[in-house]
């Protein structure tokens, strides 16, 4: 059976491969993971009678208006907003999410929607180069170039606004975001143990930094897995050669915990 980890690695250096699929593999950390194919056939549901090669306005009308998804404004971090399966069945989520609903909708209906990474806030933006976008959490309000710059201002007020922030990013990047998204979530919630497969996945990913493999050592030792954070180590040795005596040294240490 072909690992979360190895399927989100094939994933993301397939050209072809759909957020629908990438964000279901990232959702198989849950504790009732989804099939992957299930995902894409519920995607294929909800474009059903949408509407055809129309504009993104009438397409996000149908997600956000007809189907009914909406930004959880009570549960903001709860867990099941950054689980791609949760989100279609419950049709609540988090602007990153709802972004990737509309986005994958409109993959299917003709609508060239695409997700925008704006820090802190997702957004939608009208094909390759938009000069148009919209809020997926609060419905698709439309929005022009000051109002996305207002918008940033009120989630970054002493930072400066960038124009680059208004371009689409691709599917590496939202599956990154959706995991800090559930980092964030399992840490607020202190459910430990939840956490440890967020933080495997995402130090699996090619991407992924030193830093994120230690914060998985720490998890894992924080927990008494002692093993496996020493082999998470003993990586990290075998990547990093210039740090690689510290690394095993500490893997000889927590190995030491078992004793």
């Amino acid at each position: 059976m072909v690992s979360a980890a190895a399927r989100l690695d094939e994933l993301l250096g397939d050209p072809e491969a759909g957020l629908d699929r990438i964000l279901a593999v990232v959702a198989s950390i849950d504790d009732e993971p989804p099939g992957e194919d299930q995902v894409v056939a519920d995607f294929d549901r909800l474009a059903d009678g949408g509407p055809g090669h129309g504009s993104p306005d009438e397409l996000l009308d149908h997600v956000y208006g007809v189907l009914g998804f909406t930004g959880d404004v009570a549960d903001y971090y709860n867990p099941a907003n950054s689980l791609v399966h949760r989100v279609l069945d419950r049709r609540r989520g988090i602007p990153l999410t709802l972004a990737a609903v509309a986005a994958e909708v409109g993959r299917r209906r003709g609508v060239d929607l695409r997700p925008i990474g704006m820090p802190g806030h997702i957004l939608l933006g009208e094909g390759p180069e938009p000069t148009r976008w919209f809020d997926p959490f609060n419905r698709g309000a439309r929005l022009g170039y000051d109002d996305c710059r207002t918008l940033f201002a009120r989630f970054h007020p002493v930072e400066a606004f960038n124009p680059a922030m208004l371009r689409p990013i691709g599917h590496e990047a939202m599956a990154i975001r959706t995991l800090n998204n559930l980092r964030l979530a399992y840490t607020r919630l202190g459910e430990a143990s939840r956490l440890i497969p967020v933080l495997e996945l995402r130090a699996a990913m090619a991407s992924s930094e030193p830093a994120d493999r230690q914060e998985l050592v720490n998890a894992l030792a924080g927990l008494g897995r002692y093993d496996r954070a020493a082999e998470v180590l003993e990586t990290l040795a075998e990547i990093d050669s210039d740090r690689a005596p510290v690394y095993r040294a500490k893997a000889r240490d927590l190995r030491a915990h078992r004793n």
